[in-house]
């Protein structure tokens, strides 16, 4: 295979006794994006991984690298050894999480190739991105063309990275804080709904909650904030079910308990949506008071609503909107007491959930890239 791009925004550059890619380097603490291909990386110096630990959180690290003296095959102790201690040595100091919440290693076996680049400048060329390269003569290309740092990004990147093996076989960190979020979320607007129809009686005899039936404090927008937080956890536990049977490899007991506890959380949503269709909820949430005495000053007082008796028909009407909020909030008690319930239940079991992906080893180190 290859892949060719015609570029005259580019310039040569031949260094000895320096870097030849110092420019891109200078541009790490602006960049959004850097890539790194290299074969290797210094092995007794830290200033260049280093460099990449310094940059912002939000920047996105992608290192490539290959290691020398692994082999397909070791003939010997000796060598084997050696190779041992040089992939050992990699993995340490190229760990993820060490350089950068959202870093990405790979190691590509077959790789000789050399880039060093951000989303504004790119090196290509024969240094690697190791210290010793400073003592080498070297040859490259600095352009700052962003169609083709765009072409690498999106068509050299991919290719390397496909047939490359990433640093975790898997890394459920990420979906662990996911899941968590969407706890928290869920509990948030538990506590939303109820605070929207339970009040705190405070006072000298005692500290109690309280039903409120005297005013329509139920809203639609909460009851659809219910639905779709609850919806979004639910789907980040489809995503802890499949890493479940990851970490597992497929136990089938394993398998059997988190498919178990994954039905139940769908059919407590579904339980959720069934609840939240109530026509008591519907009636409640979507009734507003202030509009009711509007339209009834407008429809039904507007022969008496002139200026001496306004205020008696302001009242006529604001206690035929009491009445119906009351009779809507006895409607609505048992459903909206059920639905709470459901939420509730949906916390804790999708607590257990997640506790069950906590408890396990969430992220394992490729099999495949210490092959000694």
């Amino acid at each position: 295979m290859k892949k060719e791009f015609f570029t005259s925004g580019a310039k040569f550059v031949y260094s000895k006794d320096e870097l030849g890619y110092q420019e891109v380097l200078d541009n790490f603490e602006n960049a959004f994006e850097i890539t790194i291909i290299t074969f290797n990386i210094s092995e007794k110096k830290n200033a260049l991984v280093n460099a990449l630990k310094k940059v912002a959180d939000h920047c996105v690290i992608n290192v490539i690298t290959n290691i020398p003296h692994r082999w397909e095959y070791y003939y010997g102790d000796v060598f084997r050894n050696k190779a041992r201690q040089k992939i050992n040595l990699y993995l340490s100091k190229l760990r993820p999480e060490s350089l950068g919440s959202n870093s990405t290693v790979f190691f590509d076996f077959s790789n000789h190739g050399k880039i060093i680049m951000t989303d504004s400048i790119i090196y290509v060329g024969s240094a690697n991105y190791s210290e010793e390269s400073v003592n080498n003569t070297e040859f490259g290309f600095i352009s700052r063309d962003k169609a083709f740092i765009d072409y690498i990004n999106s068509e050299v990147l991919p290719d390397v990275q496909a047939s490359a093996i990433p640093y975790y076989e898997y890394d459920y960190t990420t979906l662990l804080l996911e899941a968590n979020v969407a706890l928290s979320a869920v509990y948030n607007i538990k506590n939303e709904l109820y605070e929207e129809v339970y009040r705190l009686h405070d006072d000298i005899d005692g500290e109690w909650y309280y039903y409120v039936e005297h005013e329509a404090a139920l809203t639609v927008g909460t009851l659809d904030k219910v639905i779709q937080i609850v919806n979004a956890a639910c789907n980040i536990a489809s995503d802890i079910y499949d890493a479940i049977d990851t970490i597992t490899y497929g136990d089938e007991d394993e398998i059997i308990a988190a498919n178990d506890v994954y039905e139940e959380l769908v059919n407590l949503f579904s339980k959720i949506e069934k609840v939240r269709s109530c026509d008591t909820l519907i009636e409640l949430s979507e009734f507003d008071t202030e509009n009711y005495v509007n339209q009834q000053l407008q429809e039904e007082y507007a022969m008496e609503a002139y200026e001496e008796n306004l205020e008696n028909c302001i009242e006529s009407a604001s206690d035929e909107a009491m009445s119906i909020v009351w009779d809507l909030t006895q409607a609505a008690k048992d459903d909206i007491d059920e639905l709470i319930q459901a939420v509730q239940d949906f916390c804790e079991k999708y607590s257990s959930f997640i506790d069950n992906l906590r408890e396990r080893k969430i992220k394992k180190i490729s099999s495949e890239i210490d092959n000694t």
